[in-house]
């Protein structure tokens, strides 16, 4: 293994291929991002694997991933280059001016929530950003935000990995929706009613337990599950002409209920609210650009920042 001790042997420029390496796990994609030619990437790659003694991408089947040493790198890396342009650029950030990419963890609900707001503002003062929005688990989410992987996620994460920041923006409810003929003329359905009739179920991922199951699990009690979806913004579109329920954060109710022919009531049981937050890493929280975005994530979701205090939530 060669010695990388002596500073004056590395050239710094592979340190940000290096880093569109890691981000893009693609040569083709990250010689694009990075206005260079295919078969100059790859060569910055071989050089790259000399210098650090490990192949720092692999391909496994058609795609290639990152070894153990490559996901070690991608967090600090990101924080050094981040320094490095602090120290070169100052800590002024221009908006207007800026030339890069922010990487951003949204679910379907999240998305749903903030870039209706979030697209115009960024066309209109940073034409320059490019936003990629990418959606996982809560817990992968969180955990690439602490690898540095993402530059910051909305949602709800009970549990935050060390090194994770969070603010919250809003607290959300649980309400019901359904076909207005469901309700056969009531204003609600009753717990054993609402637990025998057949349920619309939003599930993330692979995983179909999610708060308003554990809850009723607790409680002993089990709802009747018809159809499972694993998207909240297509779900109250799917009732019409049916006798499903859905059970789903108001912010996603449809502004004219009784045009779509539906009809909301609140659960017929306690479903705690629970706390909408964006969070970031420690290594990001003085960043000018990551600061930026998160005051405007903030604002596309309605947060009066004059009352928001910052830090990690307990």
């Amino acid at each position: 293994m060669h010695s990388i001790h002596d500073l004056r042997r590395i050239d710094l420029n592979l340190l940000v291929i290096l880093d569109a390496l890691l981000d893009e796990r693609h040569v083709s994609r990250a010689a694009e991002r990075l206005a260079m030619t295919q078969p100059a990437v790859s060569h910055a790659l071989n050089r790259l694997r000399d210098l650090l003694d490990d192949p720092l991408l692999i391909r496994v089947g058609n795609q290639m991933q990152l070894t153990r040493r490559g996901f070690e790198l991608a967090g600090p890396l990101r924080e050094l280059l981040g320094g490095v342009r602090r120290l070169v650029l100052g800590d002024d950030f221009d908006p207007a001016s800026a030339e890069l990419e922010l990487r951003l963890g949204l679910s379907d609900y999240g998305a749903w929530v903030a870039l209706p707001a979030l697209l115009p503002m960024l066309r209109r003062e940073a034409p320059g950003i490019h936003l990629d929005v990418r959606q996982a688990s809560r817990l992968d989410m969180a955990e690439q935000v602490a690898r540095g992987e993402l530059d910051g996620a909305l949602g709800v994460f009970p549990l935050l990995p060390e090194g994770v920041r969070a603010q919250r923006l809003f607290e959300e409810r649980f309400v019901c929706l359904c076909a207005t003929d469901t309700l056969g003329g009531r204003d609600r359905l009753g717990l054993d009613e609402y637990l025998a009739a057949p349920h619309l179920r939003v599930a993330l991922q692979q995983n179909p337990a999610e708060e308003i199951d554990s809850h009723l699990e607790r409680l002993g009690r089990r709802r009747k599950v018809a159809a499972t979806v694993p998207h909240f913004s297509v779900a109250p579109a799917l009732l019409a002409g049916t006798d499903l329920v859905l059970t789903i954060a108001a912010r996603m109710l449809p502004d004219d209920l009784g045009a779509h022919g539906l009809a909301c009531f609140e659960p017929p049981l306690h479903l705690a609210r629970f706390d909408f937050v964006q969070i970031w890493s420690d290594a990001s929280d003085d960043d000018p650009a990551r600061r930026w975005l998160r005051g405007k994530l903030a604002q596309a979701s309605g947060l009066d920042l004059r009352q928001s205090p910052r830090g990690r939530l307990t």
